[in-house]
């Protein structure tokens, strides 16, 4: 009960953000797409884009959630203002390197990548050059909301986050009718700069205390974050970028329709990686106390009872959800979208138990097998492409076929890992 209480103290005010964000993120698509299967869907394949970037990119910030939660619970002050410097260098160098390789590269991969061309190609061009500041922002904002979770400061989250939301829809209302899809984009990114301006302004103190300091740790957290990195770069690659890249063969209309179930997707998925986020924060408390196993059982409790309310919301309003978005789409997706949340059940499971072994220092073996796993399914899937009988439906076959088989073995290998600690 007591870490029941503490995990959905922690968990709750981030979940209510995200929900809050990700709504005012689909009424800001509704106004930036305008009814258009050709900006919806360019729209959500290069916010795809960006997330699996941000993903691969923000690893180096999970480096830090773990280590700086280790350093912040054990009172060694200085080693956290290290890292927390280290890892602000480290992403400012990393977000201005893709920032400049979207404005040199970016047509030739929107084209040969994912198959663009004519008007989609144009207008998914100039989104992303405008949108090239999200990973630099992004960054900066995971880490910002890192020393704020770090210190068990999570409830002002949501209120940013609620307040950046409404600007980003009330911006989209006034400057899309102007400027089309670019009004799409400098909303965006307005509103994502205020959540890092309000993020700092809450931890400015602590961290100009770190950057008083000589930072000594960008080496160490470098190496840490590489087998990080190289996990959300498998994941990414199957699941975002090659995903994608073959749900964009498949025509517009399975295009368009993908497009409104995975922004579903995304939502039902907040309990998973907020839960899984928890693992990091609560692990060394659970350790000191020797009761890993007991905060293990309340997350994966916990997250599926959330989670499943969030499937079965989404499943009952796919429909109302899709005519929001596009009015072009005609068709019932309540039993694609069902087939969809049942075929992703591993989810939960799949995201706690593997932040569980980063943080228990096992990160090259989570690495190793996602390794074997992922490529499988990425030949597997050439293959069935190769072979014409490619669909919505086998491509998720072997989403959720692939998240279940690394559930089953990170759950395995966490349990010998408890047993001989």
């Amino acid at each position: 009960m007591i870490y029941s209480r503490k995990v959905n103290n922690y968990v709750f005010p981030l979940i209510a953000t995200n929900i809050a964000q990700l709504l005012m993120t689909q009424l800001s698509l509704h106004f930036a797409v305008n009814s258009s299967t050709v900006a919806l869907s360019s729209i959500s394949i290069i916010q795809n884009f960006l997330f699996a970037f941000g993903g691969i990119l923000g690893a180096f910030s999970l480096g830090f959630n773990i280590k700086g939660s280790k350093a912040y619970a054990n009172n060694d002050e200085g080693r956290f203002q290290d890292l927390l410097k280290s890892s602000l260098l480290l992403d400012f160098i990393i977000g201005l390197i893709f920032l400049i390789t979207c404005w040199l590269f970016g047509e030739s991969f929107l084209h040969y990548f994912y198959g663009f061309d004519g008007e989609l190609l144009k207008v998914s061009v100039i989104y992303l050059k405008l949108m090239s500041p999200y990973i630099l922002l992004t960054l900066v904002t995971f880490l910002l909301a890192n020393v704020l979770k770090v210190e068990k400061k999570t409830k002002p989250i949501f209120g940013i986050g609620v307040a950046s939301s409404v600007l980003d829809v009330a911006l989209n209302g006034y400057l899309v009718p102007i400027f089309g899809i670019q009004g799409a984009a400098f909303s965006a990114i307005l509103s994502l700069l205020i959540i890092v301006i309000s993020y700092f302004a809450l931890v400015y103190s602590t961290v100009f205390d770190a950057l008083s300091k000589k930072s000594t740790t960008k080496m160490e957290l470098f190496k840490f974050g590489l087998p990080l990195t190289g996990q959300e770069i498998l994941e990414s690659v199957l699941f975002i970028m090659v995903f994608d890249a073959l749900m964009g063969r498949q025509g517009i209309r399975i295009l368009s329709i993908y497009a409104v179930i995975s922004q579903l997707l995304s939502i039902v998925r907040i309990p998973a990686f907020m839960y899984s986020g928890a693992v990091a924060i609560f692990l060394p408390e659970a350790q000191n106390k020797n009761e890993m196993n007991h905060l293990l059982s309340v997350i994966y409790k916990n997250v599926y009872w959330v989670s499943a309310i969030f499937v079965a919301i989404a499943v009952l309003g796919a429909n109302l959800f899709a005519q929001f978005l596009s009015v072009k789409i005609s068709q019932t997706i309540m039993p694609m979208t069902l087939y969809t949340m049942i075929i992703m059940g591993a989810t939960p499971l799949y995201e706690s138990s593997k932040v569980m072994l980063q943080s228990l220092n096992d990160e090259k073996w989570v690495l190793k097998i996602t390794s074997i796993v992922n490529l499988s399914s990425i030949l597997l899937l050439v293959i069935i492409q190769l072979i014409g009988f490619q669909s919505y439906y086998t491509l998720y076959a072997i989403y959720g076929l692939s998240l279940f088989i690394l559930s089953y073995r990170f759950i395995e290998r966490q349990r010998k890992n408890i047993v001989r600690r």
